[in-house]
């Protein structure tokens, strides 16, 4: 894409992003991959309409023109290729928007998930003196158009309103929210460079005046392809520092409040050849981009890029009741996977799409266990936190809401959320014996209430046994109405919440094994 200046060619109200929140390369490791779409000539600008990946390419025709020196009449065309899940592209190649493009040049385009939106970038042929010359060899003016799927088929529904013919508007990278539109221009006596970078956002409908990205994005030399990623990163491509040359590296940036913050190089994918046009699919997996790096099928070749992400897990383990860091505090994990330590904070990396459970096992504590998964979040650091309370033999603990029917003993659907709870602390802590104690209130006789609070110890252990702990770890008592915690004795006049506190369950701990 030797002279690619051919191809073409903002306070930024819409940018919230903080710069903390861009982190896409440290949590992501680079891999590059050939595609089976190049031909011997100019492949690039690829992106993804409606799951396929689209992208500029010349027809058999046109490239068979271009090997004997003859470039009347041949244009970029686009065309749709099918991916698989993992983003690799089928060979069987699909012509797009022939009924928009015939005539033209076309392409990068910008796809908008949410408006169903196609920002296409097309030539701009107002100026007859360089009608059908190949834009490689003459500054041939851009400018964008957007369209519609009506009835199965693309449809031109508008031009872009700051298109002009004396100046080129393109390379279209439109934001997920469909509102801002980034794209490039040489529009005179308004930038920083030969062509620079500019975006416009939409309000009621119509497109606002386009504003220079600024020095930290533009260059005294070209920037163009832009691609703005999740709302917080814009990706271009730029000559600066090139002179020479005149070869493009790919930059990013991070949206930081009103603003962008100064631009660095992508060195992993950048060579001492041209390296442009990145896109990133949604969920940062996987990319492509375009080079005229050694070893290609011929001019710009479109390459993969996979993005192989890491997850690094910061886990802190607190005393519940001074809710500070407990040190060297001993935890398994349950793929037996050992975390390091960096000071009082458990360190290790998860893979993608995990879910394993982190125990502790402290000694003096009631151990705990958290479940920690990887499905469905951003790379980066998962942090999580396990508090663990100081417990010794003989300590007791209120279970909260064990409900049973009036003179039943059977275990109501709304108590077994906690009892649940039970068969949690048993299972983190699987050298413990506990007493499962119920008790009831005054009223009614002593034998009546003792067989009472017995059948619903009973009632509840069956439960926990059912639930997976070996029934010698734990032992049902009946205690009736002689541990009262009020003054709530027989012929004491009481309130009914009075009497419901001495309504309780409580599990005892007999051995710390």
């Amino acid at each position: 894409m030797k002279k690619l200046i051919l191809l073409l060619f903002a306070a930024i109200p819409v940018l919230i992003a903080a710069q903390d929140d861009c982190n896409f390369f440290e949590y992501r490791k680079i891999t590059i991959e050939k595609t089976n779409l190049n031909t011997s000539q100019s492949d690039f600008g690829a992106s993804l309409v409606n799951n396929q990946l689209w992208f500029s390419a010349y027809t058999p025709e046109e490239i068979e023109k271009l090997s004997k020196g003859n470039d009347k009449n041949v244009f970029y065309n686009l065309y749709s290729s099918p991916i698989d899940k993992d983003g690799n592209a089928s060979s069987e190649l699909s012509p797009q928007l022939e009924n928009i493009s015939s005539g033209y040049h076309a392409g990068p385009v910008s796809y908008c998930e949410k408006t169903k939106e196609l920002f296409v970038t097309l030539s701009n042929y107002d100026n007859p003196e360089i009608r059908n010359r190949v834009y490689r060899k003459a500054e041939i003016r851009l400018k964008i158009i957007i369209a519609k799927m009506v009835n199965g088929k693309w449809q031109l529904v508008e031009e872009f309103q700051y298109n002009n013919p004396s100046y080129s508007v393109g390379h279209p990278s439109i934001s997920i929210t469909g509102d801002t539109l980034f794209f490039a221009s040489n529009k005179p006596d308004s930038g920083f460079g030969e062509t620079d970078l500019y975006m416009s956002v939409r309000k009621n409908g119509t497109w606002g005046e386009p504003i220079n990205l600024g020095a930290e994005i533009n260059s005294e030399g070209n920037d163009m392809f832009p691609f703005y990623f999740d709302g917080k990163m814009l990706f271009f491509a730029s000559d600066r520092g090139n002179v020479e040359t005149k070869n493009f590296d790919i930059f990013y940036s991070c949206a930081n409040a009103n603003s962008f913050v100064k631009a660095v190089k992508v060195d992993a994918l950048n060579t001492n050849a041209d390296d442009f046009g990145l896109f990133i699919e949604p969920n940062g997996k996987y990319g492509y981009f375009a080079s005229r790096r050694e070893g290609g099928m011929g001019d710009d070749d479109i390459y993969k890029v996979i993005f192989k992400g890491v997850y690094n897990l910061q886990l802190t383990v607190l005393d519940k009741k001074t809710m500070k860091e407990i040190p060297n505090a001993k935890v398994n994990f349950s793929d037996n996977v050992a975390g390091l330590f960096n000071g009082n904070i458990i360190e290790r990396s998860l893979s993608e799409n995990a879910t394993l459970t982190v125990t502790t096992q402290i000694d003096g504590y009631q151990n705990s266990s958290v479940t920690i998964s990887t499905e469905g979040k951003s790379y980066g650091i998962i942090k999580a936190t396990i508090t663990v309370e100081k417990v010794e033999v003989g300590q007791k603990f209120v279970m909260n809401d064990i409900y049973y029917d009036y003179d039943k003993s059977n275990i109501l659907p709304s108590s077994a959320a906690e009892l649940d709870k039970l068969v949690k602390i048993m299972k983190d802590n699987p050298g413990w014996k506990v007493e499962l104690g119920s008790h009831t209130d005054c009223r009614g006789s002593d034998d009546y209430n003792m067989k009472l609070s017995q059948r619903r110890s009973d009632s509840a252990v069956s439960y926990i046994v059912d639930h997976g702990i070996s029934k010698d770890r734990i032992t049902a008592m009946g205690y009736g109405e002689t541990q009262l915690v009020n003054r709530c004795d027989d012929g004491v006049n009481c309130t009914e919440e009075e009497h419901a506190q001495n309504r309780r369950t409580e599990f005892k701990i007999l051995e710390m094994n």
